[in-house]
């Protein structure tokens, strides 16, 4: 007996449990205990998935049904809603496109982007895994931007006010108005400061007009963020986006309108 059929057995034995049948297809859902792998996957088991990949049993890109979608998910968004950093790796490292899409267009970047972590014992939600997911993610090269016309990771950051992961995608590039026509200021879906300014963080909605979010920029069809912000009854947050919005161009966002 050879080592790589001994080796075959092996993890045939190790996955029995859970990725049934070791005469399939890679990727084929019909012998694969789909609920068994979501939830190694949630729970950060990269030894299960990893012996998954190495038996063939599972390809990095493959997709099951997950997150309300019947249709499929690829494994790596998956792994980025719930930042099972270690599964990121192993699928990173094992050939996954870290652009791979949802069927409603979303990548692992911007599920990273916008999840977080429940604390029900504190009553409180922590960031922290998610943010290191979305440095993983875009060393690994994610695009930061999305296709012209949709959210972007930043939009998704700026409405759950992960302030941390804002800076860090300003910083490596991303636009802080999306692709909004600055000359018309007007927007197609609503920009990362308007995101911001619906939930009322404030944080978020001056560390977005610190680095540049233009104020005017009305969403084709409907309100400014200042708009946005009074619609919501985020009165404060509304006076301080007018006081924005007097600002001479290209003037910076002061002290003054905080």
């Amino acid at each position: 007996m050879n080592g790589s059929y001994r080796l075959s057995i092996v993890l045939c034995i190790a996955l029995a449990a859970g990725l049934t049948g070791c005469a399939h297809q890679p990727g084929d859902l019909r012998s694969l205990d789909t609920d068994r792998l979501h939830n190694a996957i949630t729970a950060d088991d990269a030894g299960y998935v990893d012996a998954g990949l190495r038996g063939k049993i599972i390809t990095a890109n493959q997709r099951i049904p997950a997150l309300g979608y019947q249709e499929g998910v690829p494994l790596l968004t998956v792994a980025a809603r719930f930042a099972a950093l270690d599964v990121i790796r192993v699928l990173l490292a094992a050939g996954a496109d870290v652009n791979a899409r949802t069927p409603d267009g979303d990548t692992a970047l911007m599920l990273a982007s916008f999840f977080f972590n429940e604390d029900r014992e504190r009553g409180s939600n922590t960031y922290e895994q998610h943010e290191k997911a979305v440095r993983l993610l875009v060393g690994a090269g994610a695009h930061i931007e999305n296709e012209p016309y949709h959210y972007t990771p930043l939009a998704y950051a700026a409405y759950q006010g992960h302030d941390r992961i804002v800076r860090f995608l300003i910083e490596r590039g991303a636009q802080v108005d999306a692709d909004a026509d600055q000359q018309e200021a007007l927007a197609y879906v609503n920009t990362p400061l308007m995101m911001a300014v619906i939930q009322g963080h404030r944080e978020t909605t001056m560390s977005l007009l610190r680095r540049g979010a233009n104020p005017r920029i009305r969403v084709r069809g409907g309100h400014t963020a200042a708009e946005f912000a009074e619609k919501y009854n985020h009165h404060g947050i509304a006076r301080m986006l007018r006081c924005a919005e007097r600002l001479a161009p290209g003037e910076a966002f002061s002290r003054r309108c905080e």
